[in-house]
């Protein structure tokens, strides 16, 4: 018992403290490169200014951009990645077996979002905190292997990475265990919350945090505000279709497929730079601009500006291999959506607290996009310690998820993994069984007979192996017919099976899923079904028995990772 509690304590302090210190690290870096990247003293603030200034600045401009762009997509080619990984790739290690973490790839991602955030990128920080997170715990576990499950070292990574970058620890855990694991088992509580305490205490303690959000925001002056806020969901949830439209669906964005993997972040960069002459606020993290539009420093005009152009920047870094998160921007287009409606409301009611608008649709717009409604709130509640911004951020939160829901159907997250053709909402147990081959579970138990046995002999056959059901296969070995006992003794006597009438039966390709199966097997009736290869040459069979045991065994070892630490 006091092993067990030593090695929850033990762990949950060792992924927290490693954790902390690269999420720090992470973020100093991306601080650092960003002001030497991107000097701000070259953003310009009309275009007569531009055609003043040297050429040479102006190609420096660029040029920086897109040669940091070109090294990201070299990054991507020497590592032979089709795509760059994110918190998709720690949802799918988490619930599948197939598909684990390594460290290898969890650094050189993590360097490359960095290096696409000081290019300018209009990309977020954290999703590839939250990967590297998961990624240091999976390293962790591999040297602690028999020490409990892969899922919560995984959880436990991602609440202290979350806990660490926004100095959240309750979020941490409510967003590791509702949006990455998916269930609240209490086997994964104590090392997850404990990793998330650590993380957060070591980073408040060693290297300070400041808060993006107003610890003043306050409340509703007015009942009558309520169906505003209400009105401010559904658009933020439409807000929030857009923007993850824009980023998963191909016809949201020209067919780029002909330019060079290589040379695609570096037209990214380019393409940042110069936006960033013209509009720098929308470039790279934004943070500075969000606390712009929460102290209510920016136009109704420019509000809109930031909105289009953000959501459009975003949309080209990130379809164009710039590594980087999806939370950030939604963030900004939350907190630019926002102002707009509060400033339109207080033209109804004069006494609306548009700061608490820009909140509430920040957490709103957030919500949907990465799929964490109660990860949302608590991260309201912890950075403003304001009860009732967190309530309103809860209104919204429900009617922007409505909206989401209904037009998207799930979080930008689980809309990559269904591009993937991974449906988590099959659930956990259905995901495990569509991973595993029907190859799995076949077996050699079944009866074939030749095309040229006539029907006696069939009989004698069957009745001797003491099979109702046999395979009729022709010279070549090629499955040509299912026949049962009653209908040989139908039949007329003599007769060669080539000749007898050819029924049609269920039989299953050797590359299909067991889950896959498990639809196909739902009506049938009979002895057994053939698994055949693509030459139709039978492999094996498979009976409702054998089906019924694989399901049995997943649910067992489910309840089993869900339950035990």
């Amino acid at each position: 018992m006091f092993i067990k509690i030593f090695s929850v304590i033990f762990l949950g302090t060792l992924i927290g403290t490693v954790v902390s210190l690269s999420v720090q690290l992470f973020l100093f870096l991306v601080n650092f490169l960003s002001k030497v990247a991107i000097n701000s003293e070259y953003n310009f603030k009309n275009f007569s200014e531009i055609l003043n200034f040297p050429v040479q600045f102006l190609f420096f401009i660029i040029i920086i951009p897109g040669s940091i762009g070109y090294l990201v997509g070299k990054i991507r080619s020497f590592t032979k990645e089709q795509r760059w990984h994110g918190p998709p790739d720690v949802i799918l290690a988490v619930h599948t077996k197939n598909n684990p973490l390594n460290i290898k790839t969890g650094f050189l991602t993590s360097f490359s979002s960095i290096l696409s955030i000081s290019a300018g990128g209009s990309v977020g920080q954290y999703g590839p905190l939250v990967h590297f997170g998961a990624t240091i715990g999976a390293e962790i576990k591999n040297i602690f292997k028999k020490v409990g499950n892969y899922q919560i070292f995984l959880g436990a990574g991602v609440a202290a990475a979350i806990s660490s970058g926004f100095g959240a620890p309750i979020a941490g855990l409510v967003f590791a265990r509702e949006v990455i694991l998916r269930h609240q088992s209490l086997a994964s509580f104590s090392p997850i919350l404990i990793s998330s305490v650590i993380a957060y205490f070591i980073s408040k303690t060693f290297f300070g945090f400041e808060p993006i959000l107003s610890s003043s925001i306050g409340g509703l002056n007015s009942l009558k505000e309520f169906p505003a806020l209400i009105f401010s969901g559904l658009i933020c949830g439409i807000v929030a279709v857009f923007y993850m439209k824009a980023l998963t669906h191909k016809k949201f964005f020209p067919d780029i497929s002909k330019i060079t993997p290589t040379f695609q972040p570096a037209i990214a960069g380019m393409i940042c730079g110069i936006v960033g002459i013209f509009i720098p606020e929308v470039t790279g993290l934004g943070t500075s601009t969000i606390l712009d539009i929460l102290s209510l420093n920016i136009s109704l005009k420019l509000a809109i500006y930031f909105l289009i152009f953000k959501l459009l920047l975003t949309t080209i870094c990130l379809r164009m291999g710039l590594i980087g998160g999806v939370f950030a921007p939604a963030l900004f287009l939350g907190a630019c959506t926002g102002i707009i409606l509060g400033v339109s409301f207080k033209v109804l009611l004069p006494d609306t607290n548009i700061a608490l608008y820009a909140i509430a649709s920040m957490a709103a717009v957030g919500s949907c996009v990465i799929g964490g409604p109660v990860a949302n709130m608590m991260i309201i509640l912890e950075l403003t310690s304001d009860y009732q911004a967190t309530l309103a951020a809860g209104v919204s939160i429900v009617f922007a998820s409505l909206i989401s829901s209904k037009l998207m159907g799930q979080s930008v997250f689980d809309k990559v993994l269904l591009n993937r053709d991974i449906d988590l909402e099959i659930g956990d147990e259905n995901l495990i069984l569509k991973n595993l081959k029907l190859t799995k579970i076949k077996h050699q138990d079944y009866c074939t007979l030749k095309e040229n046995h006539n029907t006696n002999e069939a009989v004698k056959i069957l009745s001797k192996s003491g099979y109702s059901e046999g395979y009729v296969l022709d010279n070549k070995q090629i499955l040509i017919n299912k026949i049962s006992l009653p209908q040989l003794l139908n039949s007329k006597n003599n007769i060669k099976l080539k000749d007898l009438k050819r029924i049609k039966y269920l039989k299953l390709n050797s590359d299909e899923n067991i889950y896959n199966a498990i639809n196909l097997c739902k009506n049938f009736v009979g002895e057994s079904i053939p698994i055949v290869s693509q030459e139709n040459k039978i492999l094996g069979v498979i009976g409702e028995s054998d089906l019924l045991k694989i399901i049995v065994e997943t649910h067992q070892k489910q309840m089993d990772i869900e339950h035990k630490s």
